[in-house]
């Protein structure tokens, strides 16, 4: 990954974190927020905030929701990936959490 020069420190920390996660695993925004001590204000919130605007460049489907989804729009393209890397799934398509989940702290 070559974040470039104008991302801000915070931001390329949550991008280098999110490049840390294996294949057929994920990690959520929560959990980064906590991994990083987000003292940007809105935990989750900002890390989904990263995501949206730099996440092109890393595996964006390998950091999901708490309940193991992502916006609609990202989906579609996101459950291939899941597949392809044999993330374990629910019933509903979304992530099972609780058997994909990586943690920061361990990784």
């Amino acid at each position: 990954m070559d974040p470039g020069s104008d991302l801000a420190e915070y931001d390329d920390a949550v991008l280098s974190l999110v490049e840390r996660v294996p294949r057929g695993r994920v990690t959520t925004y929560g959990a980064i927020a906590d991994t990083l001590h987000d003292e940007h204000g809105g935990g989750p919130r900002n890390v989904a905030r990263v995501m949206a605007s730099h996440g092109g460049a890393v595996p964006w489907w390998r950091c999901v929701r708490s309940n193991g989804t992502l916006p609609e729009w990202l989906l579609g393209e996101a459950r291939q990936a899941w597949l392809e890397e044999g993330t374990p799934l629910r019933p509903s398509g979304a992530v099972d959490v609780t058997r994909a989940l990586w943690l920061p702290a361990s990784g």
